[in-house]
Formats: C-alpha cells, structure tokens, sequence
C-alpha cells in the first residue's frame, strides 16, 4: 500500500519536528542549583546557576547570634567553598586559618578564604526557631523557610536537568 504523496510530506515534517520538541523536553541542557529531599533525590526548589556562579548560605549562629556566610563557586558539577565570614570565633567557628588559607578582620568581622577542597553535596537541617536560612544568589535572598519549611534536612548540590524537570520542580522565590 502507497501512501499519498501529501501524506508522505506530512510525516516527513512531523517526524523530525517531534523528534526537536521530544530532545528539548528530555535533554539535561541546564544546570541548577539543587535543593533535594536527602533520601529519595526529590527535587524540592531550585535556582538555575552557570560554571563560575558563587552563592552565599547565610544564617543566625546557634550560639552566637550572629550572622554567618558561607560563600561557595558551582564549578564542574561541585561545590567550592569560596570564603567563610563571621563575626565571632568559638564554638564551631575557627579562630585562625589552616595551611594556604588566609585569616583576616574587615569592619569587625573575620573572613576566612582561599578555602581548599571540594564537595558533590552539602547537607543542611534548616533551622526553626533562630537561624533563618537564607541563600543568596545574584544579591537576591531566598528564605529556605519559607520555601521548604523548618527543620528539613536537604541536600544542596548542582544538577543538569531537562525542560520537563525544570517543570516539575519548584524555583526558589523571594
């Protein structure tokens, strides 16, 4: 059986158009900044990022009631701590700098950098009652109680994903 020629034009247009949309919803073209359930991977929010992008965890101190930032670079698929500032050393803050690293004060706050290492996936328990979890990416602030909820732990890490996931997850909002 010969198909008539319109209808032969018609799947030869077809065919390779569906085949764009079909790789446009499927192919992991965008890398995002990943909050996840721990356990099952789930997607909860996320912000797009590119190679090179720094962002900021900025949170209350337990102990000191201060503010900290935790600086990072997305590179590669990693995290790179970047920079650690703060405003009190004790409890579970470092009061000098490791070999390479460099320790100084700038208007009454230390700053730690030149930080070494890597990591795939950072793990954080959001706080409830006063350290008010923020990321800050492109000097806009996200709270992650507000967008995910008090005392969650999440996993934060870069993914590549696809159009169809960027749709299903949910984008940070301010």
């Amino acid at each position: 059986m010969k198909l008539p020629r319109s209808l032969t034009r018609y799947w030869l247009l077809v065919i390779p158009v569906g085949a764009v949309f079909l790789w446009y919803l499927v192919y992991p073209s965008h890398q995002i900044l990943a909050l996840e359930d721990p356990d099952s991977g789930e997607l909860l929010c996320y912000l797009p990022v590119a190679d090179g992008d720094h962002f900021q965890i900025k949170y209350t101190h337990s102990i000191h009631l201060s503010d900290v930032h935790e600086e990072y670079r997305v590179q590669a698929g990693r995290l790179y701590p970047y920079q650690l500032v703060y405003e009190d050393t004790g409890v579970g803050m470092p009061a000098n700098a490791d070999a390479g690293q460099t320790f100084t004060m700038e208007d009454g706050k230390y700053i730690l950098s030149n930080l070494q290492g890597s990591t795939d996936k950072l793990y954080l328990t959001i706080g409830a009652v006063k350290a008010n979890h923020q990321i800050i990416y492109n000097n806009i602030s996200y709270s992650l109680q507000d967008n995910i909820g008090p005392g969650e732990t999440i996993a934060i890490r870069t993914r590549n994903v696809n159009n169809w996931k960027l749709r299903k997850g949910d984008r940070l909002h301010e």
